[in-house]
């Protein structure tokens, strides 16, 4: 799908329309067991709150455990709607995710 990265996808269908997709990959963690990173997950906003996301991500869950990466993670903006759900499914630990760009630094003082 990307180059030869091993990234996986997963589809949601209702009523035999697709309805949610989801992609994400497994590597390695240098503190245990294998991770499981969601890099995607899009739920049509005509059908949302109707358990589609929370299925997905068990799917993909049980899918890392399947394939030795059972420490599923994933980020989202602070402020973002579809935090009531993650914040049902899975454990915010207050870590701010930094994106490093030469550019930026370079202009920092």
């Amino acid at each position: 799908m990307l180059n030869g990265e091993q990234v996986r996808g997963v589809c949601a269908r209702l009523d035999g329309k697709m309805v949610g997709i989801a992609h994400y990959l497994f590597h390695a963690s240098i503190w245990g067991a294998g991770r499981c990173y969601l890099a995607e997950l899009f739920v049509d906003p005509r059908v949302r709150r109707r358990g589609i996301a929370t299925a997905m991500i068990e799917w993909v869950a049980k899918d890392g455990v399947e394939h030795g990466a059972p420490r599923l993670y994933w980020n989202t903006e602070i402020d973002a709607d579809a935090r009531a759900l993650y914040d049902k499914l899975a454990v915010y630990r207050g870590y701010i995710v930094y994106n490093y760009s030469r550019s930026a630094a370079a202009a920092t003082p």
